[in-house]
């Protein structure tokens, strides 16, 4: 189910306008001239917020004798003959208690308590309210009693949840609404009819009551569901259909009905969309339409803002039901709404208003003077002589008189002693005077405030309960937030808080770690008032279970490490030992030998052959040159053969010694085994 925002109602005679903000204070304004009249917020707003609220139906005035005279009361100056309609307002809080506070005593007058431990979803009265139905989260009906305070009856519904209730003109039968509607009638607690034709969770539930015997029609609208369906229970009835459509341009924010004073005036219906738009329907109630029905008339509210123009959303309205057709418009914001009286009928189809905008008026608007604000101005005497400081004392205003300028004129010290007054500060003692010269005395300075300690947030996390809250506060490792918390702390706090850490602690990951720090500063701070306690002990036991448990492995785990710091230095010793023999290799070689080839011979080689004539002795030369290089090279080869054959013979008889030995290896193992 979408959640909202704000819950508002009007009284039931249209002369008051409450709302119940998200901070869960209850707002007054007063439809005929917009003033708020009264503002009211529960001492338990933080902890349980309020969810709804509806207004007690009018209660009947006994007749008086003619020749008696009326008595009057006077209240806060104002004579007060009676109040048309009731002054009570119900309001329903997240923690299951129920508030009724009074207008006219401007207090909260009851609290009922005791019937719900879940969040109060629904609110309603009987006719004459007399009883005050609620229903919970839960999914329990309870039936109170607001003038003793007591439950007169209390049962469970089906698995469905509850989101709206509301009691029909007969007064017996209770309508309940979660995804399906259910009438049950309150004395035998049954089951009578149902309702079928919503898709979604039903978000509002309101009743209509006709004149004469024709009664038991009642409206509803859901989430998401852009109209509003109109249903009648007659008797005993199975999967009901509805007996008319009311189409919407959005989904609905809100809607009221009027009551007809006649059977020939219309039911005039007004809702509010959520774009806040107003729509406004007639329909006589008199069996079942066939087509949908279409608003008469559509109303749209701007901003006259020089340039381009916004809208002003329209959050409620109240349909006054009389000749006219005139109807109650709230707009604008909740925190300074306006209020108008309007008659529909002139307007026709889709009508554009142009208002200005509340948030900007200007204060004046508002009755901000003396007699609103019960302020009175003492009246003096005009003997009375006023003594005050001169720097308080006004002064005289500047006057021109014949081109002379009297009035304020600068004093001189000569004016000023030959007029005998004397300033504040020279009627200052000496001691005084020089004290205040004194440059080296030093100011106390005011030290700032410290945030190191959470005790408020904590109490109030312990107190409400909200998982939030109490994460956020026992999440924190520093040791010095938890000290100054944990002393701060009163000691009826001790133990809720140590459950509360036991059921933290049984979760697995880090913050653990924390909430084994906050268990060691309470004990240690607090371990005189938990010596004291009678039922310390079954505070403890589970504590003392899961950290056994968490524990078990403990020892083993430290053995493993010990074993495992062992054989790692032992291999960590060995490596610098085996790095502490090994010589390390220079990185230059200390001799480098290159043998000459037979190219770089060649080119060093002095040959004969010469630029110039060839002669024949030049060619004698080089033949017997020749000759001797053959015979050399001959001898070299020669040489280098015999050397590569010893080579062979060489290699060949380590090739046999290897097998030989190897042979020997494998017999001796083959032994072995």
């Amino acid at each position: 189910m979408a959640a909202r925002s704000s819950e508002t109602a009007f009284s039931p005679n249209g002369q008051y306008f409450a709302n119940v903000s998200t901070d869960s204070r209850l707002k007054i304004w007063e439809c005929e001239s917009g003033r708020a009249k009264q503002e009211f917020t529960p001492a338990s707003h933080l902890s349980a917020a309020c969810t709804c609220l509806v207004w007690a139906p009018p209660t009947k005035q006994p007749e008086q004798n003619v020749n008696q005279k009326k008595k009057k009361r006077k209240s806060n100056g104002e004579e007060i003959a009676g109040v048309a309609g009731s002054d009570i307002i119900a309001l329903g809080t997240a923690s299951g208690n129920i508030l009724l506070y009074s207008l006219n005593r401007a207090e909260l007058v009851h609290q009922l308590k005791g019937g719900h431990t879940g969040k109060i979803r629904s609110l309603c009265w009987n006719s004459d309210g007399s009883s005050l139905f609620s229903a919970s989260s839960e999914k329990k009906i309870v039936e109170w009693d607001p003038l003793e305070g007591v439950i007169k009856s209390q049962w469970k519904v089906d698995k469905s949840p509850i989101f709206r209730i509301c009691m029909l003109q007969d007064d017996c039968t209770l309508v309940i609404a979660g995804r399906s509607i259910q009438c049950w009638n309150v004395e035998s607690r049954s089951i009578v009819a149902t309702f079928t034709g919503h898709t979604t969770d039903i978000t509002h539930l309101l009743p209509v009551y006709l004149p004469g015997a024709k009664g038991g029609y009642f409206l509803s609208a859901a989430d998401s569901d852009r109209c509003i369906s109109a249903w009648r229970f007659v008797g005993e009835e199975k999967n009901g259909q509805s007996q008319a459509s009311f189409t919407l341009q959005d989904d609905p924010l809100n809607f009221t009905v009027s009551k007809p004073v006649s059977d020939k005036d219309p039911v005039v219906l007004a809702a509010v969309t959520v774009t806040g738009i107003l729509h406004i329907f007639e329909h006589h109630l008199n069996g079942r339409s066939k087509k949908p029905l279409q608003p008469i008339v559509k109303i749209h509210i701007g901003s006259d803002v020089v340039g381009t123009a916004s809208p002003l959303p329209v959050l409620s309205a109240y349909s006054c039901g009389d000749a006219d057709g005139n109807c109650i418009i709230v707009y604008g914001s909740l925190v300074r709404p306006g209020f108008e009286k309007m008659c529909y009928r002139s307007q026709e189809g889709m009508a554009y208003i142009v208002r200005r905008d509340p948030a900007s008026l200007d204060n004046s608007k508002y009755d901000t003077t003396s007699s609103a604000l019960k302020l009175k101005t003492p009246i003096l005497p005009a003997d009375v002589k006023t003594l005050a400081p001169e720097y308080m004392v006004p002064m005289p205003a500047s006057t021109e008189v014949g081109g002379v300028v009297t009035g304020r004129k600068r004093r001189t010290q000569n004016s000023e002693s030959s007029s005998g007054l004397v300033s504040a500060k020279d009627s200052l003692p000496m001691e005084q005077r020089l004290s205040a010269l004194n440059l080296d005395k030093t100011v106390d300075a005011v030290a700032p405030p410290q945030a190191d300690n959470m005790a408020q947030l904590l109490l109030q996390g312990l107190h409400s309960r909200d998982p939030k809250i109490l994460q956020s506060v026992l999440d924190r490792g520093d040791v010095q937030i938890i000290g100054n918390t944990i002393r701060r702390i009163p000691v009826q706090a001790v133990l809720p808080l140590i459950l509360e850490l036991t059921r933290m602690m049984q979760f697995r990951g880090h913050p653990n770690y924390s909430y084994a720090k906050w268990l060691r500063s309470l004990l240690e701070h607090h371990a005189g008032y938990l010596t004291s306690c009678p039922d310390l002990a079954s505070v403890l036991t589970p504590l003392l279970a899961l950290m056994t448990a968490r524990t078990s492995l403990f020892p083993k785990l430290s053995q493993l490490r010990g074993r495992l710091h062992l054989m790692l230095g032992e291999l960590e010793h060995r490596s610098e030992k085996q790095d502490s023999t090994t010589t390390e290799l220079p990185a230059t070689a200390l001799l480098v030998y290159r043998e000459e080839s037979s190219d770089e011979a060649s080119e060093e080689g002095d040959w004969p052959l010469q630029s110039g004539s060839e002669s024949e002795d030049q060619w004698d030369e080089l033949s017997d040159y020749g000759e001797s290089m053959d015979v050399n090279e001959t001898k070299g080869d020669s040489d280098q053969e015999s050397d590569d054959e010893d080579n062979d013979e060489e290699i060949d008889e380590e090739v046999e010694e290897a097998s030989d030995n190897d042979i020997e290896s494998v017999v001796e193992n083959g032994l072995s085994d």
